[in-house]
């Protein structure tokens, strides 16, 4: 398990913010190391876009595509649904990071 933190500068929806978080995930064990067996996450229309592969020219799909070749090329296992009652630690580590000044990995 890993846990990184940064700080955006800018104004994202939602959606387009959980896929940044997605790549910028997986870039981070890349980095590091590791490898991935099964990424979690509780965004259940982040999971279905990535798990459906489908290209499209909207700023989400120009991330969707970037993160399904990095996970097809480094042969990455699944990216699975978890309900955030079920992800507790990564709800925790999102609001303590709300208050931190710097990045952290």
């Amino acid at each position: 398990m890993a846990f990184s933190s940064q700080r955006l500068e800018a104004s994202l929806s939602p959606q387009v913010a959980e896929v940044v978080a997605l790549k910028k995930g997986i870039e981070f064990t890349v980095d590091i190391g590791l490898v991935l067996a099964v990424i979690e996450s509780d965004a259940l229309g982040v999971v279905n876009l990535v798990n459906l592969g489908e290209s499209n020219s909207t700023k989400i799909g120009l991330f969707i595509d970037d993160i399904v070749s990095r996970l097809h090329c480094r042969g990455f296992g699944s990216v699975v649904y978890v309900h955030m009652k079920a992800n507790f630690v990564a709800h925790f580590l999102s609001k303590f990071t709300m208050n931190l000044s710097e990045d952290l990995f």
